[in-house]
Formats: structure tokens, sequence, C-alpha cells
């Protein structure tokens, strides 16, 4: 009971410091409309959109037996353009591969059966990260199909992809695009009004009682799922230990205190009355 108390209390504390950079508040805020269709029009000042119809934490598949998808923030403008807008707050493995899989389950999920290629709506796919992807000091990259590094000739017509970042060159962004990066990074914000309206969301979100408890709720399912897993692994060592040992004819008093030096006393006596006969 001690061991959940402390746990509520961590995630109490993270939810009172958390701000734009945190996921949960970030798919929280960006689900108004308004704030949506200003970020959107921050990182893309060319797109003349008016009104978008937004999803929070909205799950996409492909089909039954495809890989499930939860958009942070699922957006659809009036034309039938469609965005996928992320805060990534940890850096991944296959962050290209994810951003093309967002690509083709929006597609999918939106093209009927006899509708044909040229009516794909075009699709948009903005992760705002906390670290530089590419680590090469800038705050924005767009990433195109491009044939054999002609860019003149950069595929324009359909996919656009963004993986943006707060600490970078942020020269050539708008003046709303740098002023949300200076909020995510934690620096001085709110020169703009799009900035000073997220503030202001960012602090009715933490207001809420029933998202704070949704939150701490999520947070400690997830804990238990690392937990139990870590006691698996830390289980499965410990037993191929213990197998050696008397493989080996280890003296027991030996194993016994290798096991305590390698987790701790009472794991080491547990697994020796588990598995030492």
């Amino acid at each position: 009971m001690k061991h959940y108390k402390n746990r509520r209390r961590q995630f109490l504390a993270e939810w009172e410091q958390s701000d734009i950079s945190n996921d949960y508040i970030f798919s929280k805020v960006m689900a108004q409309p308004q704030l949506c269709l200003q970020l959107i029009k921050a990182a893309l000042p060319q797109l003349k959109i008016k009104r978008v119809y937004v999803h929070s934490q909205d799950g996409l598949s492909a089909n039954l037996d495809a890989k499930d998808i939860r958009l942070d923030i699922s957006a659809y403008g009036e034309g039938g353009e469609m965005f996928d807008i992320e805060m990534q707050t940890i850096r991944p493995k296959h962050l290209m591969q994810r951003i093309l899989y967002y690509h083709s389950t929006m597609i999918t999920e939106r093209l009927y059966p006899r509708e044909s290629y040229g009516e794909i709506s075009k699709t948009y796919v903005i992760f705002i990260c906390l670290f530089d992807w590419y680590r090469l000091g800038n705050s924005f990259y767009e990433v195109n199909l491009v044939p054999n590094g002609v860019n003149e000739l950069k595929f324009k017509d359909g996919f656009v992809s963004l993986i943006l970042n707060p600490y970078g060159d942020m020269t050539g962004c708008s003046e709303e695009l740098q002023d949300f990066f200076d909020l995510v990074a934690g620096r001085p914000a709110g020169r703009t009004d799009f900035v000073k309206e997220v503030k202001y969301a960012v602090k009715l979100a933490k207001r809420r009682n029933d998202w704070r408890d949704r939150y701490m709720l999520v947070k400690d399912w997830v804990q238990d799922r690392v937990d139990y897993a870590v006691e698996d692994i830390r289980e499965e060592i410990a037993q191929q230990l213990i197998v050696e040992a008397k493989e080996n004819n280890e003296p027991f008093e030996k194993l016994a205190q290798r096991l305590e030096n390698f987790f701790d006393a009472d794991f080491a006596d547990k697994m020796l009355a588990k598995y030492y006969k």
C-alpha cells in the first residue's frame, strides 16, 4: 500500500509540473479546433484553411489485421486534408517508418473502394520532438519524396511530413512557431496571441480533476506493466544463475551471496526457495 501511495504522489507531482510538452496535456489542449488550426498554420503558413475538425487520441487501423495506431491529434480540413500532430517526448528507433505508416493508414481510412488514387486526400504528419532527430542543428525538417536528389521535382501533391524540435536553428519558421517552440522548451514564451492562448489552455487543463485522474490512472496502469515485465526478467536471470550454479556444483552459500549482491536479500531468498531444490 505504501508503494502505491508513493507512486501516486509521484504521478501527482508530475501532473502539477507538466506543461504543453507532456503528450497528454498536448492532446487535451490541441483538441480545441481553434488552437489546432493555429498550430497547423504556424507550422504550414502556406496552407489556406479556415477550419479543422479535431479528434483527440484518435485510434485508426487500416484493416482488422493491421497494426492499430493512436494519434495524439487527428484533424480534418474543410477541403478534405488530413492532419496528424504528435508530441514525441522519447527518441524512437523508427520514426520515419512510423510517419510513413501514419500516412498510409490515414489514406486507407478515407479512400473508398470505388475511388481512384487521384482522389487521395492530402495528408500531413507533424511530429514535435523533444530532440533533434537528424542532429543537424535545425528546428524544422520537411521530409519529401525526391527523385535522385532533384529537389525541384519533389512530390508536392500528397504527403507532407514535418519533424520539428525547439532546440535548433529556427530560421524560416513563423513567429508563432518560434514562440511555440520556446513554450515547448520551457523558455520565456508568449509573444504571440497564439501562444498566450495555449498557455491559458494548459492552465485550465491542469485544473480538470477528471483529466488529472485519467492521467494518473493511465500512468499507474503503464507502471504496473513495466513492473511486471522487470520482475519477470529478474526472475528469469535468477533462475538461469541457479541452474548454472547447480550444474557447476557451486556451494549454496556462495550462490546465495551472489544472488544477494546481484539483486537484493529478499529477492534472493525468494528465488532460492522457489528454484533451489
